[in-house]
């Protein structure tokens, strides 16, 4: 049965069929890796940007170069189910969102949807958008609806999981769940500079899709620059099962100039 989410690969190497049946589950498989960017031209146009009333933060401008290079590279978008290679179908990040609810800090998930032709200025209102609608303290988003339903029954929800799980494993797990779940997604980024934190190597989860993980920590000045903060760290984790290594590093380099090079993600 085929998937709501993406298609099974067929026509790639029999080395690449291989790996998932060596390396079984997604955090058996993760590499893990340090990126550091130069954000001096990218911070001069997210004032320029909000100077013109756009509200373009850092996060944004990353999801945006990000998500433009899954699309020039689509390998990077891939996961692994049941031991098989998926070509994601879509583009979608997840990112964890913490407001307050009667003066206590709550955590919660939420997942953008990335279209063809979006660019940074679209993204970023998007993102501002789903943002505000949850920060609401007495709103709860569809996640946590769910998620409430899931605990609910306390001797129920570890058979629920197991089942979704086995259900995700088949392809069968309904299109509706794999919409709401934000570990069934793109990417997974966490801005940890937004709690003063440096970066960090986030594990990938085992359930869902994600193969890929981003954490932001808090910029930094470079060595010798007196003008500011103008060094960001990121700790990249990824499923290698997905593509070779060489794909990976291409895809990063494009990642980086696009952020050298802001201008390009604005239509």
């Amino acid at each position: 049965m085929p998937r709501s989410d993406g298609y099974l690969l067929k026509d790639i190497p029999a080395f690449n069929k291989v790996i998932p049946y060596i390396m079984n589950r997604r955090y058996d498989a993760t590499n893990y890796t340090r990126i550091e960017l130069d954000i001096t031209n990218l911070r001069k146009h997210l004032r320029i940007w909000r100077d013109a009333g756009h509200r373009v933060g850092l996060m944004d401008a990353i999801i945006c170069a990000l998500a433009m290079v899954m699309q020039s590279t689509p390998e990077i978008n891939r996961f692994v189910a049941n031991k098989k290679i998926y070509q994601r179908n879509h583009r979608c990040v997840s990112f964890a969102l913490i407001k307050r609810e009667d003066g206590e800090i709550v955590e919660t998930a939420v997942k953008v949807q990335i279209n063809d032709g979006d660019d940074l200025i679209k993204i970023s209102k998007n993102i501002r958008d789903l943002i505000d609608k949850n920060k609401v303290p007495t709103e709860k988003n569809k996640v946590d609806k769910f998620v409430d339903c899931l605990v609910s029954l306390p001797l129920l929800s570890s058979f629920s999981v197991s089942v979704f799980k086995f259900m995700d494993k088949l392809g069968i797990l309904p299109k509706s769940i794999i919409t709401l779940s934000p570990f069934h997604t793109s990417m997974f980024i966490s801005n940890l500079a937004s709690i003063k934190m440096e970066y960090m190597y986030h594990h990938l989860y085992d359930f869902g899709t994600t193969s890929f993980f981003v954490t932001l920590g808090k910029p930094k000045r470079k060595d010798g620059d007196e003008r500011g903060n103008n060094k960001l760290v990121l700790g990249v984790s990824i499923d290698e099962r997905i593509c070779y290594g060489v794909v990976w590093a291409k895809a990063m380099q494009e990642f980086s100039r696009l952020i050298e090079d802001p201008e390009k993600m604005v239509f």
